[in-house]
């Protein structure tokens, strides 16, 4: 058997060309749209093929589209040439006839090359998961119980996952041994052309253009946020720490280069509980994002021919958290932002000042009504004073005070003890330090210098 006679179907979805191809005849039944085309001459249902495509120069519409098929023992090895992108289409009974196409073009460089990828047109769907922490663990968990149901979702579910530095690992690579799921070390990616879909959640490298093209239907992301507000790797820090009362969960499409830029699949909205801590409001946003994405995966050809483009307005970054972060500015922040700043770190980075030279840790920041506060006391930035009835250290800062409950000097003291063997008048006296002087000051990390930024790791071919 040699070189086949292949017709063509062209078919416009938005950014997607599909093409139907049968084999073994010249001439062919076809229609657009249909879902199977029949080969005359062999009576095969030959199913339809996603292209995906590499935009080149618009003025320069080339390519060769290359197609293997193994039928018995046989590799079929099918292609054309294409003069025209802009102009194809088949008919029946023909083997091609022109006609316009609309294709969203990109200016890019010269050549356009097409991939090949069978293509599922409904669940179950063979699922490659990228994800780290316990944000990507819960939409990892409802994957694996949706491959498990009659009517399951998933079918084939793999498990990308970054190299840990810490001997616990990842709770994702955790969890994915102990159900026996196969698990690829970053950058080995495995079978991933095997698969339908990619799902990103937490995971903090960028994906390759190459790579994501590799499956059918891209790649999609579980961002904590209310896109464009809060792109980057600490979505759910920033909302705290700027005192946001709304956020959200949104499914997106990953795109290369860069970070939650994405056409939105689905987005929805939800308060942010009075006084949340970053760690609380994140299990609420995981468990919320990994419905979400089992509902996006039930009609997932659906939600993908509805996206929509993220708007230019309301942008703002979410960058990784410095532990300078955590360094409290007593002359620069208010009592309400050192509260918001411990509830989003604290549970990472305690707080931070510097007691008589020496860097110490500060837990349990409250509020303090200004009534409790008597009027001889000189609010100072960074002045230490002891209120014996809440038994609280109170601190001078921006517009007010502050509340701490316990100090972390040699060891962890409640403010009783750090009053008795610090601030006490039989210490001050006997040190011969001055009331005024006792006071925590803001100590000072430097950066670290900002290395230059790796470009994606390239992927190999499978």
């Amino acid at each position: 058997m040699g070189m086949c006679n292949p017709c063509w179907t062209g078919l416009v979805r938005t950014k997607t060309v599909w093409l139907s191809r049968v084999c073994g005849a010249q001439y062919v039944t076809g229609r657009e749209g249909t879902q199977e085309t029949v080969c005359h001459g062999c009576h095969q249902n030959m199913s339809r093929k996603q292209i995906t495509i590499e935009y080149s120069h618009p003025k320069t519409h080339r390519a060769k589209g290359v197609h293997e098929r193994q039928l018995g023992k046989s590799l079929f090895h099918c292609q054309h040439v294409y003069k025209s992108m802009t102009d194809l289409s088949v008919s029946s009974h023909s083997v091609i006839s022109r006609r316009h196409l609309s294709l969203q073009a990109q200016d890019r460089s010269w050549g356009i090359k097409l991939h090949c990828g069978s293509r599922r047109s409904c669940p179950p769907w063979n699922v490659m998961f990228f994800g780290t922490d316990q944000f990507a663990l819960e939409s990892l968990k409802i994957l694996h119980k949706y491959s498990k149901t009659e009517e399951a979702v998933v079918g084939r579910l793999e498990v990308v996952s970054l190299p840990s530095l810490s001997p616990k690992g990842f709770p994702v690579t955790n969890f994915a041994e102990d159900q026996g799921l196969p698990v690829h070390k970053w950058p080995d990616t495995g079978q991933c052309h095997e698969f339908d879909v990619g799902v990103v959640a937490s995971f903090g490298s960028l994906l390759s253009e190459d790579l994501i093209l590799k499956f059918p239907y891209g790649i999609l992301n579980v961002h904590p946020s209310l896109l464009p507000r809060w792109r980057g790797p600490a979505p759910i820090i920033h909302t705290v720490l700027n005192g946001d009362e709304k956020t959200g969960v949104t499914i997106m499409q990953i795109r290369p280069k860069r970070f939650d830029v994405g056409p939105i699949v689905m987005q929805q909205a939800f308060p942010v509980p009075p006084m949340c801590m970053s760690k609380d409001l994140e299990a609420v946003l995981s468990k919320h994002g990994a419905e979400m994405l089992v509902s996006c995966l039930k009609n997932l050809p659906e939600y993908l021919s509805t996206t929509k483009e993220q708007p230019k307005e309301g942008v703002t970054f979410a960058p990784k958290i410095s532990a300078s972060v955590s360094c409290v500015r007593w002359e620069e922040q208010t009592p309400e932002e050192i509260m918001r700043l411990e509830r989003a770190v604290g549970f990472a980075l305690p707080l931070q000042a510097v007691w008589m030279g020496t860097p110490v840790k500060l837990q349990g920041f409250v509020g303090v009504p200004d009534s409790l506060i008597p009027s001889e006391f000189s609010r100072a930035p960074g002045v230490i004073r002891y209120l014996p009835g809440p038994q609280i250290l109170v601190v001078g800062c921006k517009n007010g005070w502050v509340g701490i409950k316990n100090v972390k000097h040699k060891k962890k003291l409640s403010a009783k003890d750090f009053y008795n063997g610090y601030l006490h008048p039989w210490f001050t006296q006997n040190s011969g330090l001055p009331m005024e002087e006792c006071r925590f000051s803001t100590l000072y990390i430097p950066e670290k210098p900002k290395t230059k930024k790796q470009r994606p790791v390239p992927v190999k071919n499978m």
